[in-house]
């Protein structure tokens, strides 16, 4: 499985669909730049996210709006209606996160996270601790 870690813009309003099994989930499209040789490039994602928090958050997932995503990505191959073979970018959301930006001050803006997944991270400064010192105390000596 390969897991990515994304942030881009909605193309369009989120819309809430149904599985033949009847499971409903949230489907986006979600559009992230990369600058290629001085050229910005758009590449797109069809992002699925199932569960509960993706159904209740449906109505606020609008065009435009900036989320960072967090899932597992499955890329898929495909023919156009011109015959070509083309790249599909899939991700099944694990978690989705607005980051909104709000004004403040004269000119200054803040970007701002909300969390709409259901991770939990370490509160613990001792296993913080310990886990900064395993990380740099390593007697490996890799080349990179």
């Amino acid at each position: 499985m390969l897991n990515v870690n994304f942030s881009g813009r909605l193309g369009a309003d989120s819309e809430l669909k149904t599985t033949k099994g009847g499971t409903q989930y949230l489907h986006m499209r979600v559009a992230t730049d990369d600058y290629v040789n001085g050229e910005t490039v758009t590449y797109w994602a069809n992002v699925t996210w199932f569960g509960d928090r993706a159904i209740k958050l449906q109505e606020f997932m609008k065009k435009g709006s900036l989320v960072n995503v967090m899932g597992s990505l499955r890329p898929s191959i495909y023919q156009t209606k011109n015959g070509e073979s083309a790249i599909s970018i899939d991700v099944t959301a694990d978690r989705v996160e607005f980051i909104r930006t709000s004004k403040q001050g004269e000119g200054q803006s803040e970007n701002t996270t909300t969390d709409t997944g259901t991770f939990k991270p370490k509160t613990d400064a001792a296993e913080v601790a310990v886990a900064t010192a395993a990380a740099t105390n390593s007697d490996d000596d890799l080349p990179f």
